[in-house]
């Protein structure tokens, strides 16, 4: 797992954003997630989470995510770039621009 570095930070010459992300009913689904680039949030690297509280980290791929307290489908895990990433499923995540 990564070290959590301060917010808006800079490692490598890349800004680096710490964000918390929210299903659309307000409850928390990552804590202190680690945004490295701008835009829209595609997906969750899983090493990237700091605080994981729907338990991703143990799930094996192609497994769907659902929010514990509402149920909602949040996303599918799936590899990419060699890492295990959550790919969100954007009508249930807040929408987080960075």
């Amino acid at each position: 797992m990564l070290s959590l570095p301060k917010k808006n930070s800079k490692i490598a010459g890349m800004a680096v954003k710490t964000i918390d992300v929210y299903c659309r009913n307000g409850h928390l689904l990552f804590g202190r997630y680690l945004k490295m680039k701008p835009g829209f949030l595609m997906k969750c690297y899983i090493e990237r989470i700091g605080k994981d509280n729907i338990g991703v980290t143990g799930i094996p791929e192609e497994t769907d995510v659902f929010c514990l307290e509402c149920k909602l489908r949040i996303g599918r895990i799936k590899t990419v770039h060699g890492m295990p990433a959550v790919f969100i499923n954007h009508g249930t995540v807040k929408r987080i621009k960075t």
